[in-house]
């Protein structure tokens, strides 16, 4: 067969363009089929169908890397991409505490420099690239097995997260630390009498069997961030950040489809007969209240030189 010149130069050009494509590992922090993880992959599709130089290679979940160290292992460069939220990975970043404390949309913290002061804080404590942010505008909420006081919970073992640590320990409650694969465990043999999730999920896990009431309002805001080892994104070509960037804001375009998706689980709820703990008047006040100012004391004692500055951008209408 003779081959032409134009054929070995189309062929030298395929041959480079192959070898310039970069493929990244990524793992969810989340179990396998939970709401968690949808938009996750949702934004790995996207990132493979628009992205020429860079790739994603999904490896699991939990399974591959436990839950709470995942953010090490970004930071190690042991995972290339984590998907994970702050809740998971705070001993690293403390700062990124302030998430869950913003009253602000994430677009507005693009555009008012928050990202980007969390991003160099994520540079510098975690050698990762802040890259993206699902589930903004998605709150928490208080889950229970028994009826109770959501103002007084002295009596009660409630699971927590790093998230609502310090809030669950004011309002009384003895608190555990455990990953989410635990949780049905711990509430089928009545180690723990509730626990802080989202509003999206308690379905998935299986958790709703076992719990008859939620209280309302939300508290805070929940989060999953795209994490890319700071190393690995620094080695990508322009273009191939560019692509990352891009879908990321397609991505975190897509939140507010979580928001609905999450009225709709709260509606499911009622239909499995969990039953809405409502606080009106001063103890609703008085529970929103004592969130966010025990949230914003927590994050001024671990990290007295920042915490200022991320409250005025992040929560300008709580100051």
């Amino acid at each position: 067969m003779k081959i032409t010149v134009v054929a070995v130069a189309a062929l030298s050009l395929m041959v480079g363009a192959a070898s310039a494509q970069t493929t990244l590992r990524v793992v969810s922090a989340f179990p396998e089929g939970t709401l968690q993880n949808e938009p996750l992959a949702d934004f790995i599709d996207h990132v493979n169908e628009t992205c020429t130089e860079v790739q994603f290679n999904y490896l699991g979940g939990p399974e591959a890397v436990p839950t709470f160290e995942l953010g090490s292992a970004v930071r190690r460069g042991t995972v290339d991409v984590g998907y994970s939220s702050y809740a998971f990975y705070e001993s690293v970043v403390p700062e990124s505490a302030a998430i869950r404390l913003s009253t602000n949309s994430v677009e507005d913290q693009r555009e008012n420099g928050a990202w980007e002061y969390l991003n160099d804080l994520h540079n510098e404590r975690m050698n990762a690239q802040y890259l993206a942010r699902l589930y903004d505008g998605v709150p928490f909420h208080l889950y229970l097995t028994r009826e109770a006081d959501p103002l007084d919970l002295s009596g009660l073992t409630v699971r927590i997260a790093p998230t609502y640590r310090a809030f669950f320990s004011d309002l009384g409650a003895n608190v555990v630390q455990m990953p989410p694969g635990e949780v049905y465990t711990g509430l089928e043999r009545g180690v723990v009498q509730g626990y802080g999730w989202t509003n999206l999920g308690i379905f998935d896990l299986g958790w709703s069997a076992l719990t008859t009431h939620r209280v309302d309002p939300g508290f805070y805001v929940s989060d999953s961030n795209v994490l890319v080892n700071l190393d690995r994104w620094n080695a990508l070509s322009d273009n191939g950040r560019d692509c990352l960037n891009e879908a990321a804001l397609w991505i975190e375009d897509r939140n507010e489809l979580l928001r609905d998706l999450g009225q709709a689980e709260i509606a499911r709820q009622t239909e499995a007969g969990i039953q809405a703990i409502e606080l009106e008047g001063e103890a609703r006040e008085e529970f929103t209240t004592r969130a966010a100012e025990t949230g914003w004391a927590e994050l001024e004692q671990v990290s007295p030189d920042h915490a200022g500055r991320l409250r005025e951008l992040m929560a300008p209408d709580n100051n």
